[in-house]
């Protein structure tokens, strides 16, 4: 099974580029596995580099050199007097685990490419870095044959997955055969259909756990109460969503089994039910353990450490942490950024923002001193090589190789200083939120004949706004 999307760039498209020709993404090493960093490296010259001859790169242009690929998409624009809008599109298709090797991914990413856009300057890159083996295309936005600009639309989508699919059955891989939920994003759907927690997911989830606990509407009015989901059933169209987050969602669009219609009809044949206590939530002081500073002045070691632990302990035990696991839900997927800024801010002891831009501004001043030892040194290679003193000429490989992972990790800095500073107020207004709540499960009435806390209607208890 392969899934498919691509959007637009309208700023820096070398960047992108860059980041799907990285040689530590598109690198399977031969002895060691694949390669597992994740650092955004611009250096195409070093992905095009054979300084590892045992390593197989799985970098391919069609029409365009990838070695000069940024300046050969630039050409073209320039000379088609169209260098504005959007500059290029970034096309991707993901294979499931274990269904593909490399070079089999690579090869339909390939032969998808010359399919779709033969008209047009492609860079085609396959990651090796994860379980799952994924394609990125990088497609200038204007043809270098005509001029004409691509247009990106759902016909060209369509086709876009139907040769994908096509690819796929004639290598003997799945096809998605099950159509996805209307309602839903694609890529929500594609988050699902690969097992990644989603908002609807989580909320089933929820739901799931409540029905089985219940006899009666009000039961499940409590123990999602409970929970901390607010109903609003005042609308035409019932809505549901946890007080740690923003949005409503409606519960026709949660998927089948699960309009409250049939959520009811589920609890009217329970024939018994689960133990009805909300399992007791963990104390907010395994968050801030060691840590005696108020969040709301906190210096940032302490705050993204205890920001990654909050992740953790959410994810590991969701139901006994419902208003924390609601509060960091959507940063889960991306922990590994929360992880990095909390390695670059104590690598560094970086307590606060002017520190962190104090750094930023020390790091993109050795990237340019590293780049031009990077250059001097390749100036080396280039007479060595002529000399034929091969002895040396591996020597200066080798340093080139040294400079290039150095200014992938000074990169790699400079990007996280920027979401350390871009992402430390929504951290600690999360925070706050978690130092100022007991998050202790509340107990599901299971007697019919008490009364519900601050109401007496039924429509008062189904409604939550």
């Amino acid at each position: 099974m392969a899934v498919t999307s691509i959007w637009d760039i309208k700023g820096r498209f070398d960047r992108v580029i860059d980041y799907a020709a990285n040689p530590e993404k598109t690198v399977e090493q031969s002895a060691k596995g694949m390669a597992a960093l994740h650092a955004i490296d611009d250096v195409i010259e070093y992905a095009a580099d054979d300084m590892k001859t045992e390593e197989c790169k799985f970098v391919y242009g069609i029409n365009v050199d990838v070695e000069n690929a940024k300046e050969q998409f630039k050409e073209t624009k320039i000379h088609y007097k169209k260098t504005g809008g959007i500059l290029a599109f970034h096309a991707y298709q993901s294979f499931a685990p274990g269904e593909v090797d490399a070079d089999t991914a690579h090869k339909i990413g390939v032969k998808l490419a010359k399919k779709l856009w033969s008209d047009y300057e492609v860079v085609v890159a396959t990651h090796c870095n994860t379980d799952c083996y994924h394609n990125h295309f990088v497609i200038n936005s204007v043809s270098f044959k005509t001029g004409k600009k691509y247009n990106d639309c759902k016909d060209t989508y369509r086709l876009m997955r139907e040769e994908s699919d096509r690819l796929c059955e004639e290598y003997g891989i799945s096809v998605i055969t099950e159509p996805r939920n209307e309602s839903m994003s694609y890529g929500e759907w594609k988050a699902e259909s690969e097992g990644i927690p989603t908002l609807r997911s989580s909320i089933r989830g929820a739901i799931d756990f409540v029905v089985k606990r219940s006899m009666s509407k009000r039961q499940f009015f409590e123990g999602m109460d409970a929970l901390g989901f607010i109903i609003d059933t005042s609308g035409k169209y019932p809505k549901i969503k946890h007080s740690g987050t923003e949005r409503f969602v409606r519960f026709k669009s949660l998927g089948e089994g699960y309009s409250l219609e049939e959520i009811f009809q589920r609890i009217a044949v329970n024939d018994h039910i689960e133990p009805s206590r909300i399992p007791r939530q963990d104390d907010p002081d395994k968050i801030f353990e060691g840590e005696e500073e108020p969040v709301e002045i906190m210096s940032f070691i302490p705050l993204y450490r205890s920001y990654n632990r909050a992740m953790e302990i959410a994810k590991a035990r969701p139901y006994q942490n419902v208003s924390v696991y609601y509060l960091v839900r959507q940063d889960t997927s991306i922990k590994r950024l929360y992880e990095d800024s909390l390695d670059l801010v104590t690598e560094h002891n970086l307590k606060t923002g002017d520190d962190v831009i104090n750094y930023k501004a020390e790091a993109m001043k050795k990237i340019d001193e590293v780049i031009e030892q990077r250059r001097e040194m390749r100036n080396l290679l280039k007479r060595l090589e002529r000399a034929g003193n091969l002895v040396e000429a591996d020597k200066a490989r080798f340093n080139i190789g040294v400079y290039s992972m150095r200014l992938s990790k000074l990169r790699r800095e400079v990007t996280t200083c920027d979401e350390v500073l871009e992402r430390s107020r929504h951290v600690r207004d999360n925070l706050m939120r978690i130092e100022q709540d007991k998050f202790r499960g509340k107990e599901m009435i299971t007697d019919e004949h008490i009364g519900r806390r601050g109401g007496s209607s039924r429509e008062d208890e189904s409604k939550r706004s």
